[in-house]
């Protein structure tokens, strides 16, 4: 019969931290660095949200101690001018085609 209340079966927990990745870390600075600024050129709002999260992810996991790469929150600030300016039309929209073909007919 399997005793589990033996003391002599029973094993030490010893708790082995996982190693830290170099080549991860890099790779997410560097898809918090350019999401935001392939929102901004391409006014995509998917990628301004996608930048946003993984530049709060990446604020949140960074270490303080590697001074190596740009700060956390200027890549936060990155992306949120990035989504400011993907919904900038709200605030000032542009002129639809429609638009500009019924302003050039009425000044005719």
């Amino acid at each position: 019969m399997n005793n589990c209340k033996r003391p002599d079966l029973a094993v030490a927990y010893t708790h082995v931290p996982a190693p830290k990745s170099s080549a991860a870390a890099a790779s997410q600075g560097i898809i918090s660095q350019s999401m935001p600024m392939a929102a901004m050129f391409m006014k995509n709002k998917f990628l301004a949200w996608f930048g946003l999260l993984s530049s709060v992810h990446y604020c949140l996991t960074a270490d303080a101690e590697s001074s190596g790469d740009q700060s956390p929150v200027l890549k936060l600030v990155m992306a949120l001018v990035s989504l400011g300016v993907c919904y900038m039309n709200l605030v000032f929209p542009q002129p639809g085609p429609a638009d500009v073909a019924k302003a050039k007919a009425q000044s005719s």
